[in-house]
């Protein structure tokens, strides 16, 4: 087992990173050389990883290994690194578990294959509609094209309407193929779906069910005098907001969703860890959301 700090191990995959925190005012040359220490420590991890390999006679192949660097710097990141004396080529995206994650943190390219994967689906559905029943057509749309939609839906749900349109635009299309309002209409609106996965990771990750990593980027909430008439609506699981200036990054999972778990009203939260019955609650709270006529979730 491949036993190296900033190497994560899967199945038949590994995956390295490194990081550093700059400030906004840092200057041209701090960040050149911010960016050089990066390159040093990730060439350090390859060749902890090329001599574990010589020590178990594993070889591993430079030309495959990708390398991804995510900034929000406008000017592109220059500088590559080596791995047995191969350089690097620095991709614009990176496939990670199946998800594709571009350089600038946006899952943009990732959303629009993953559409047209479902849409292709969806219209071979269409064609064969003449042989299912309604009923049928639509556990066709649940488990062969919906789960394209719905996979890792956690961490794109704070993307632009603009890209996560498509999905809307398939299930209504999905609702005209059943062609059985009867059905249809107890469909989940994807929002929705969206907001419930959301939660249910960040409830993991508040209650310590993840790596140490991930439960150190859930802030401490301060205490809160509940005299004050605008705190009293607090429950004792709030955390305190990210404070964002931009757009960007109040998009991103953490920010989002600690808005969306602070909204949530206590009995949605059980005495003890317990992600059924808190899953349970949590949809009926947002499904109670729904306007009662159409079909749009509003959270």
């Amino acid at each position: 087992m491949l036993q190296i700090r900033d190497i994560q191990c899967y199945a038949d995959d590994s995956t390295g990173d490194a990081a550093y925190t700059g400030l906004a005012n840092l200057s041209q040359e701090q960040v050149d050389e911010h960016r050089k220490k990066l390159v040093s420590k990730i060439e350090k991890s390859l060749e902890e990883v090329s001599i574990w390999g010589q020590n178990n006679l594993v070889q591993f192949n430079p030309s495959k290994t990708q390398v991804c660097a995510f900034s929000a710097k406008k000017k592109p990141f220059a500088v590559s690194s080596k791995f047995q004396n191969t350089p690097l080529k620095a991709m614009p995206s990176i496939g990670i578990l199946g998800v594709d994650i571009a350089s600038d943190v946006q899952f943009r390219g990732h959303l629009e294959d993953k559409a047209k994967l479902a849409s292709k689906k969806l219209g071979v559905l269409a064609r064969a509609r003449q042989y299912f029943t309604p009923a049928h057509r639509l556990l066709l749309y649940k488990a062969q094209v919906r789960p394209h939609m719905e996979y890792c839906s956690h961490l794109w749900a704070g993307a632009p309407e603009y890209q996560l349109l498509p999905f809307d635009r398939l299930q209504r299309r999905a609702c005209r193929i059943v062609d059985l309002p009867e059905l249809t209409d107890r469909l989940d609106p994807l929002a929705l779906r969206r907001d419930v996965a959301s939660l249910c990771v960040f409830y993991r990750i508040y209650n310590g069910e993840c790596s140490e990593e991930l439960f150190a980027l859930i802030p401490p909430a301060e205490f809160h005098h509940r005299t004050a008439r605008h705190k009293q609506k607090y429950h004792c699981h709030h955390l305190d907001a990210w404070r964002s200036t931009t757009v960007r990054f109040a998009r991103h999972f953490l920010p989002r969703t600690t808005l969306l778990w602070n909204k949530l009203p206590p009995s949605v939260f059980p005495n003890q860890y317990d992600m059924g019955t808190f899953k349970k609650k949590a949809y009926t709270h947002l499904k109670s959301l729904l306007p009662p006529k159409n079909r749009q979730y509003v959270p």
